[in-house]
């Protein structure tokens, strides 16, 4: 069996191409902008079949499918940073939609039946307003921001391409998800940094943030890429849409104060302006109901041994 995963060598995909050959599950082959900008998976690199690919181009896509013919697409690449999807809406949009689209659409002409798990975001439910707290997949979207805007588009595509075009699509809505070679613009990671280099440097952490009291269901990516795998996995069902979380919510404060404990010593925080947005969700949680009694998936990761890691990480990089 052959899986291709595109955005291979960002976060997640990295994360996805380790568990993948590391269980020895499937061969890999992976998509990636700069063939050498690559260092999330220099340990495995020899094992994964690379190609560069520009992905909002179909001819560039079209030639990787039609070489591969994977049995499975994991789609994992895209724009997703929130604060940028502002700066850079036509952009996210491009890449969050018209390149997902190429996949479909290069999938019909090479004519071939791959699954495809396609991951949108737990973003596309929005605000919590009278509305359950905990968001099943019943819930409806309500974006409130432009990235939040592209991941709901594509997901209302990709179920239209499996319901007319008959695709095999699967789609997964994460939620918000942590661990090792995340980048510091995300706020676990941005506060794992700055306490390494503290670390590093045996000056006082002072740490910037912005609004610390927001709440999130965060799960470890780690857990966050085998429930892909099982989705990759899944016999064709009546239901083919999933959130992936882990069930618990958790306020950045608290996110802060696990960190002290890690650290041994009480953080000086420094409230930024440019840190504090008027768009963020104040609560965004998911049920993991369906996931849990439809593969047997579980989180196995708790959330401290995750910030533990990624500080782990960061003191390595520093």
């Amino acid at each position: 069996m052959k899986v291709l995963i595109t955005g291979v060598g960002g976060f997640a995909g990295s994360h996805l191409a380790d568990y993948i050959i590391d269980h020895n599950l499937a061969e890999v082959a992976g998509v990636v902008r700069d063939l050498e900008k690559n260092e999330n998976i220099r340990s495995h690199e020899k094992n994964i079949q690379l190609y560069e690919c520009d992905i909002v181009d179909f001819q560039s896509i079209f030639r990787v499918l039609k070489e591969v013919k994977p049995d499975i697409i994991f789609h994992l690449a895209g724009q997703a940073f929130v604060p940028n999807s502002f700066e850079h809406t036509a952009e996210t949009f491009k890449v969050n939609v018209i390149a997902p689209i190429n996949i479909f659409e290069a999938v019909k002409a090479v004519d071939i039946a791959p699954r495809i798990v396609v991951v949108t975001s737990g973003e596309v439910y929005g605000e919590t307003s009278g509305l359950p707290a905990i968001h099943t997949e019943r819930s409806i979207p309500h974006p409130e921001n432009p990235y939040a805007a592209s991941k709901t588009s594509i997901d209302y595509i990709a179920q239209t391409y499996k319901t007319h075009e008959g695709l095999n699509i699967v789609i997964a809505r994460p939620f918000n998800h942590t661990g090792p070679r995340q980048k510091s613009s995300f706020v676990c990671s941005s506060l794992a940094r700055q306490i390494a280099l503290a670390r590093k440097t045996n000056v006082p952490p002072v740490i910037q943030i912005g609004n610390i009291k927001p709440q999130r269901d965060f799960t470890d990516v780690r857990d966050v890429v085998r429930a892909y795998w099982l989705l990759g996995r899944l016999p064709n069902a009546k239901e083919f849409i999933f959130n992936v979380c882990s069930g618990k919510i958790y306020s950045i404060e608290e996110v802060i104060r696990m960190y002290e404990n890690l650290a041994g010593v009480k953080f000086e925080l420094h409230i930024e302006e440019k840190r504090l947005r008027g768009y963020d969700i104040q609560l965004l949680a998911g049920s993991n109901t369906l996931l849990k009694s439809t593969t047997g998936w579980q989180p196995e990761i708790p959330l401290e041994r995750t910030l533990a890691d990624l500080l782990a990480w960061w003191m390595e990089k520093q």
